[in-house]
């Protein structure tokens, strides 16, 4: 790279985003990350429990997830990893899984921490409304007749909403998307991208998912997961605290996540009428649940949370200085499908920072070589 920095605005604070972040800040990029809601994580976020941090969707690690036992070494939270035997209802055997002491807000936040004491900046509550490609310069090599703008980095121009409905711009040479692949076709309208590449990411479809969370006074059944074979509107029923221990969440937290098309009516129901259809459903299955039992509960709707097709396409560049990782482009393999494909969206990031760089220093050179060129004539 030269000796002045290439900026980079990544959309989203998701894990994917935020691994991307650091490592290119690590590579003297100065960083932007824009988040619409008012904390980072993406689908990893978490909320306070009692005196603990818990996910509002469960996560965790397997034993060969290596690219996120990589990442918590290098973050230095190797020794927050803890390994448990989990119990899946109607198997025999039992598998390892793992889950730090603090939950994933400590890798959050730590990521969160690595950015921005490399001078990166995260805005929360700004949406992504419009990505657009400012004019490169038109200043012309003689001999040639070539533009020096050719090779010059183009910039880009991206529209935000705030909190406030106020609109603000900010202006980078990068731009990565890292959330789902038809947003990001519906903010590009301005930009010249091959009509077969729009139309690819806007052919992804996904299905949605809302995750109750439940705080209950006590233990369920003994198993960690559980999978729901009655037409219930959840399809797994997770007891976190059936693999980690109680610790001071003050009970036992109880996931019931389920994973639908927004055509279902239930989609549009209030958080109250989702929570009393869930515990309709769990008392078939547990009788003598009741209400009394439930201390707390937290309903969380995720839109694009499960991409069921893919763009076809590998690291996703559809033109010079726009990148795209999305869910939608990991390998669909069932060890990259298990746990939200935490593990591929990690791989990934780091994939797409290693190009992103590789192109920065290639566009550098060029800049250079036709500057040589330029003063020699």
């Amino acid at each position: 790279m030269s000796d002045s920095k290439s900026s980079i605005c990544v959309i989203g604070a998701g894990l994917s985003g935020l691994v991307c972040a650091w490592e290119l800040s690590r590579k003297g990029f100065d960083v932007q990350v824009v988040e619409q809601h008012s904390t980072a994580g993406g689908m990893l976020s978490s909320m306070r429990l009692g005196h603990e941090y818990i996910e509002l969707i469960p996560h965790h690690i397997r034993k060969s997830d290596r690219n996120m036992l990589a990442l918590l070494k290098e973050l230095g939270l190797q020794d927050e990893l803890g390994w448990f035997d989990s119990y899946w209802y109607g198997r025999v055997g039992r598998k390892k899984l793992g889950y730090l002491g603090n939950g994933f807000h400590s890798l959050v936040s730590a990521l969160v921490q690595e950015v921005t004491d490399r001078g990166g900046i995260i805005h929360y509550g700004y949406t992504a409304m419009d990505i657009s490609q400012m004019q490169a310069s038109d200043r012309t090599i003689s001999l040639t007749g070539m533009s020096a703008g050719a090779f010059a980095s183009p910039r880009f121009q991206i529209s935000c909403v705030l909190a406030d409905c106020t609109t603000l711009v900010l202006e980078t040479d990068y731009v990565l998307y890292s959330a789902s692949c038809r947003n990001f076709a519906h903010i590009t309208h301005d930009l010249p991208m091959p009509t077969d590449y729009r139309d690819s990411m806007m052919d992804v479809t996904y299905r949605a998912n809302m995750c109750l969370l439940l705080l209950t006074k006590t233990q369920l059944n003994g198993c960690f997961s559980r999978p729901i074979a009655i037409n219930a509107p959840f399809q797994n029923m997770i007891e976190h605290t059936n693999l980690v221990g109680e610790r001071k969440y003050g009970g036992h937290v109880v996931y019931l996540t389920g994973s639908f098309s927004t055509s279902n009516p239930l989609w549009t129901q209030s958080d109250a009428e989702v929570f009393h259809e869930f515990i309709k459903h769990l008392q078939l299955l547990n009788p003598s649940t009741t209400r009394n039992d439930i201390l707390t509960w937290r309903l969380t709707r995720t839109r694009y949370a499960t991409p069921v097709s893919s763009p076809g396409r590998d690291l996703l560049s559809p033109l010079p200085g726009v990148y795209v990782t999305s869910m939608a482009m990991v390998d669909d393999s069932p060890d990259a499908a298990a746990e939200y494909r935490m593990d591929s969206c990690v791989s990934l990031a780091r994939r797409a920072a290693r190009v992103i760089d590789e192109e920065c220093m290639d566009r550098c050179q060029k800049s250079v070589n036709y500057a040589t060129i330029d003063r020699i004539y």
